[in-house]
């Protein structure tokens, strides 16, 4: 059963007929930009916000680093936005980093990656793993503790962490403590059971994420590891991770079939189900006052895992 906020969402703001024809990105991406101004609620207060780059390899990376108020140094956080690879920004984020900030006691790197389909895969991923390896690299000057590291995302954004760590992984590089996974989108094959239970009706359609995969992968092979992280053949020795599913959503199967596997490979994982709610919810906590209990509940089980590993 869906949450009551969630229905009214669906049965007024989001009943709307798709236009005809492909999908317009510069719509799409002016909806998200507008999303959080409608459904976000206030914004949280923090010690400080700044904006600054990271070097990459094809120029320097936009980011936003978000400093709670802490009588120590506080953890560090990379984080990956949602948007189908194609749409989403430091500022369609923004009130939900400022709430993970606090709710985390981290101090969050938010990255602004390079968008399809003007820059395919892997641009956004390697723009990700660069703001990795400066954020870590400078945790103490950001005002972290540089002892204890997350990296989190949703969605698209979930995709590319989970991706960071097979990268770091097969290069051998040093891996975050926890990976935080907000309904991941991890296989690239949308084959998935939840893609025809969900398929229209719950906000993101299946065709939306069909189209969202095609634009980012340009033809890639959907099953390379880095991009559907579900097709690795191995997980082990990945960091413990939080994975959190909404029960309505296309991406809900492979999410926590992922969450299996890294089971089975002995990766320790936390799996909060947030039930009667769909894609993309946690950013509308203005309007769906669930969102700010599942933003607790998926705190506490990173904090727990952040304690034991």
């Amino acid at each position: 059963m869906l949450d009551p906020d969630i229905r009214r969402l669906l049965d007024t703001l989001f009943n709307l007929p798709a236009p005809p024809g492909p999908p317009d990105v510069e719509r799409l991406r002016a909806a998200a930009e507008a999303a959080p101004k409608v459904l976000g609620g206030p914004a949280e207060d923090l010690a400080s916000i700044r904006d600054t780059t990271a070097p990459g390899r094809a120029g320097p990376v936009p980011v936003r680093i978000y400093r709670p108020t802490s009588p120590a140094p506080p953890p560090l956080m990379l984080y990956a936005h949602g948007g189908g690879w194609v749409t989403g920004s430091l500022d369609s984020h923004d009130k939900l980093c400022r709430i993970l900030a606090n709710r985390l006691g981290s101090v969050i790197v938010a990255v602004d990656y390079r968008l399809a389909p003007e820059h395919v895969y892997p641009a956004a991923l390697d723009d990700v793993e660069a703001a990795w390896r400066w954020a870590s690299a400078n945790a103490h000057a950001l005002g972290a503790d540089g002892a204890r590291f997350t990296v989190a995302g949703d969605s698209s954004g979930a995709n590319l962490v989970a991706a960071l760590t097979l990268r770091l992984k097969r290069e051998r590089g040093s891996q975050p403590d926890v990976q935080l996974l907000l309904y991941p989108a991890v296989d690239a094959t949308c084959s998935r059971t939840s893609y025809r239970e969900f398929s229209s009706g719950y906000n993101l359609t299946a065709d939306q994420m069909a189209w969202y995969w095609e634009t980012y992968r340009a033809g890639a092979d959907a099953l390379q590891p880095e991009l559907s992280p579900l097709s690795a053949n191995d997980l082990a020795d990945l960091p413990p991770a939080v994975i959190a599913v909404a029960t309505a959503d296309v991406l809900r199967d492979e999410a926590l079939d992922y969450a299996q596997r890294l089971d089975a490979a002995h990766v320790p994982v936390r799996l909060v189900d947030c039930t009667g709610m769909i894609h993309g919810f946690l950013r509308w906590t203005g309007e769906v006052a669930a969102a700010r209990r599942w933003i607790d509940v998926i705190a506490t089980a990173v904090s727990e895992l952040m304690t034991r590993h």
